[in-house]
């Protein structure tokens, strides 16, 4: 379309749908309103079935399916110049909600949507209804929100829980974007872990591999929960090994802002833009990637954590209070799909993160997500929080974390209310953006330091906190007196010893079953046990080297490995270490399944007054296997 005025004519154009309009413009100053109208394109969504309604918001199009509560296709652009289907073909192929561990089940469904002033926006959603009873305890709709020209899929989950329902808990909840794997081929990660502020990427992740169906399919290939071994297979492992599994994929909450799936046309990114309805807190781990290349976005689960009893395994589950009306959010997250070309994985990433800080105002124009619970920017306060360390802070600011969360639990319990947490500066300051009101535990800790200070009661209203005054972060350092020796940093890794940490320097991914750990007890010079002297004794001197200490310690080292002999497991049987091996292998030992090795032995001289302190030794661990 041409508009003319004044002596200068400006164009605008349409795609060969959009009707073509006329208008004559007498003043200049009006063109750059109109031209920014014309070019900007509106949501439009048509409704064809009950498997079909598509969405096209000027960079996207997207297929909702209502029956199916999930989206089964979506592609880059709009009209002719649309990419291919992004998502897996078949079945397997949809963005959707993950129902495993979940009370979700069938009831009366209703099929909404609601366009935003403008067709700004729309949200569409499947309601499915409480039953009352065990078939489905809990209503339930999983909402995917589209802007315009944003190249986006929202996400989010809202739960409803009415007082005569019957008691329920919610065990997991992740939004899955399920790729077609060869268009998704290499994965990016940054921030995954304290050890692991730096980019990571992973070119051609096993499980995208055209392989990797058949090869995993054969006998004695899963060597334990979603993990396989790939030996022979044609194509690498993770890490440098030749293991693939999910759990490689994992990241702490921390500082997880996104993740990203990409190829040599087309990415795709899980997006966090808040950690508000999180659940864990922030040192909780969160797997990204499944097989086969599938994008996670993993807000609740169970799988971790104990009950709020603390008497039993597995925690973290939602559960709403019982004989109450109740509500429950869960989001918003995003999927951002973009090109690739001519863009590094590090710059895909950035071009993401960048794009959350305008989130908010978007999310705060859904009228049907703030009815869900969402609140707007005006509802939220920013907090300043300011802390003294009887130890000083640490100048790495990852290390030093204040943390918001549900009150009166431990904040890796926190999973009925809102999160929040940001890192303290060497002075103790930092804040805490975009809180909601209501009443939370405040914790502060340091890696490098043990403990934590846990201040309850602490209410964020009209945007202030009440916290002490003298706010502090005491160190739990067990007595006054030196200690007579230590070994590792309580900052919740083993990266500093042997096996903790990669070539990198990062924290060390990788199935147990990758490296051999009673022959590396072996090289560092007692069979079967780690004979360690923390201090000089007599004429031996301090071993001081985390590495000549192996990060896990193992009763029983028998790790499932493929034996293409006989497609079992057992192949650990044939590759132990000759004194492990029992006679049918040629070893002395008595085999792997029950040769448990020997206790480990640390060194170390004490003077006359450090015995006098009675207490000699205080030893963090974390229990790798009891058998």
């Amino acid at each position: 379309m041409n508009r003319t005025g004044q002596g200068l004519t400006l164009r605008c154009f349409f795609a060969p749908t959009v009707p073509i309009l006329r208008l004559m413009l007498t003043l200049p100053v009006i063109w750059i309103a109109v031209i920014a109208h014309c070019c900007w394109a509106q949501v439009a969504l048509t409704k064809t079935s009950n498997t079909n309604w598509t969405i096209t918001n000027g960079a996207l199009t997207v297929v909702f399916s209502p029956s199916g509560e999930k989206i089964t296709s979506v592609k880059l652009g709009v009209g002719a110049s649309a990419s291919p289907n992004l998502l897996n073909s078949g079945s397997t192929g949809t963005l959707d909600q993950e129902f495993a561990g979940t009370p979700f089940g069938a009831g009366t469904e209703t099929f909404s949507s609601v366009i935003g002033p403008n067709n700004s926006w729309v949200d569409v959603w499947t309601n499915v209804a409480s039953t009352g009873n065990s078939t489905n305890p809990i209503t339930y709709a999983f909402h995917y929100v589209l802007f315009a020209n944003d190249p986006t899929v929202h996400v989010y989950e809202a739960l409803s829980h009415s007082a005569t329902d019957p008691a329920t808990s919610v065990g997991q909840g992740q939004f899955l974007f399920r790729s077609n794997p060869s268009l998704f081929p290499n994965f990016y990660q940054q921030n995954t872990g304290p050890n692991n502020m730096t980019g990571v990427t992973t070119s051609g992740v096993p499980s995208t591999n055209s392989n990797f169906n058949s090869v995993t399919g054969q006998t004695g290939r899963n060597v334990q929960d979603s993990t396989w071994d790939l030996t022979a297979g044609g194509f690498a492992g993770d890490n440098g090994t030749n293991f693939y599994t999910k759990y490689d994929y994992s990241t702490y909450t921390q500082f997880w802002q996104a993740t990203t799936a990409y190829g040599s046309q087309y990415s795709v990114s899980a997006v966090v833009p808040s950690e508000e309805t999180l659940t864990g807190g922030p040192t909780k781990q969160v797997l990204n990637q499944t097989n086969p290349g599938i994008i996670n976005l993993e807000f609740l689960s169970d799988h971790y954590g104990i009950d709020a009893d603390g008497s039993s395994f597995p925690g973290y589950a939602y559960t709403p209070p019982q004989g109450v009306n109740s509500t429950k959010l869960f989001g918003p997250y995003a999927f951002r799909i973009e090109s690739s070309a001519g863009k590094t994985a590090a710059q895909i990433y950035q071009d993401v993160v960048s794009s959350i800080p305008s989130y908010n105002a978007l999310y705060n124009t859904d009228t049907e997500l703030t009815s869900s619970g969402f609140l707007t920017t005006p509802q939220r306060a920013s907090i300043q929080i300011s802390a003294t360390n009887s130890a000083g802070w640490s100048a790495n600011t990852a290390n030093n974390t204040a943390v918001l969360s549900d009150p009166g639990v431990n904040m890796q319990e926190s999973r009925e209310g809102y999160q929040y947490w940001t890192q303290l500066s060497a002075n103790g300051t930092g804040t805490i953006q975009n809180a909601a009101p209501g009443t939370y535990r405040l914790t502060l800790y340091q890696l490098g330091q043990w403990g934590e200070t846990r201040v309850d009661g602490v209410q964020v209203q009209n945007g202030s906190i009440s916290v002490p005054k003298n706010l502090s972060f005491t160190p739990e350092n067990f007595g006054t007196a030196a200690p007579i020796w230590a070994i590792g940093t309580p900052n919740r890794s083993a990266n500093e010893f042997l096996n903790g940490h990669n070539v990198a320097g990062l924290d060390q991914r990788q199935f147990y079953g990758a490296y051999d750990y009673w022959a590396e007890e072996q090289s560092l010079g007692n069979p079967g046990k780690v004979v360690y002297y923390a201090t000089t004794v007599g004429s031996t001197a301090a071993t001081n080297d985390p590495n000549k200490w192996i990060a896990n310690q193992w009763r029983t080292f028998n790790p499932g490995l493929y034996d293409s002999a006989n497609s079992t497991t057992d192949n650990y049987a044939n590759v132990a270490p000759a004194y492990v091996r029992d006679a049918a292998h040629g070893g002395t030992g008595s085999g792997p399944a029950s040769f448990h090795g020997s206790a480990w032995e640390v060194h170390f001289t004490v003077t006359t007054q450090q015995l006098a302190q009675g207490q000699f030794v205080v030893l963090s661990v974390a229990a790798a296997a009891l058998n």
